[in-house]
């Protein structure tokens, strides 16, 4: 499994307002969502302790060296109280910053699904990152987004099993080609609708590999999760 982009192109300053770089001493470690102005989503996994000490987002920027970004301390991370690291079920954490970020073109938040909405095939879904570019590279200098589709939850158990929870999802190709990779985790899998707002309908978790073959890329399902998100 991968900490799990992968057949991607640049994105455009502002084309992903939401995404930005979670770091620990400077360094970009995962991604994460805007989803308030004192709030972020991400995944679990890239915490190793719950303290915030040491840790900052990069906003604003598509540069992973953080040139042109407003940088802001953590002040608080919360794991899902059902967190487990053996198999990777709510893999979430909330993040709170120590300031509100101020809202600009570069710097907004993407909107929370409904718990009972569904997302399909037929949706216009992108995800985002500054991970791999392919299996085992090195991290890329600019953020990279592609279009994934939704994978319905059948089509995935085929390929994972019982490892895959009512509380992941799947996106991607079954023939391969665009993923999240190394990096990437924590980042949102994000999904247009007909009137044009943007929501979140994963948080980057893992996978077997980067864009292989027959096994797409998993992703915790925000409406799973979306109680617990506006009730911490």
């Amino acid at each position: 499994m991968s900490s799990r982009v992968v057949g991607g192109v640049d994105a455009r300053r502002g084309e992903l307002p939401w995404q930005v770089s979670l770091r620990l001493q400077g360094q970009h470690t995962c991604g994460a969502s805007i989803i308030s102005e004192k709030w972020l989503v991400t995944a679990a996994h890239c915490f190793e302790r719950y303290s915030p000490a040491g840790w900052t987002v990069s906003l604003g920027s598509v540069v992973r060296s953080g040139i042109g970004a407003l940088v802001i301390p953590l002040q608080r991370v919360i794991l899902h109280p059902n967190y487990n690291s053996s198999n990777m079920n709510f893999d979430v954490a909330l993040l709170e910053l120590s300031v509100p970020a101020p809202k600009s073109y570069t710097i907004q938040s993407i909107c929370l699904p409904s718990a009972v909405h569904r997302f399909q095939k037929t949706d216009e879904c992108y995800i985002g990152g500054w991970g791999s570019l392919r299996e085992g590279g090195a991290l890329t200098a600019l953020l990279q987004k592609a279009q994934v589709g939704v994978i319905e939850q059948p089509d995935c158990q085929q390929v994972y099993g019982r490892g895959l929870t009512p509380n992941m999802m799947c996106a991607g190709f079954m023939e391969g080609g665009s993923d999240t990779c190394m990096g990437d985790s924590g980042g949102p899998l994000a999904c247009r609708e007909h009137s044009g707002r943007w929501f979140i309908a994963g948080v980057t978790s893992w996978g077997h590999g980067c864009g292989r073959i027959g096994f797409p890329g998993v992703y915790v399902r925000v409406t799973a999760i979306r109680e617990w998100l506006t009730g911490v």
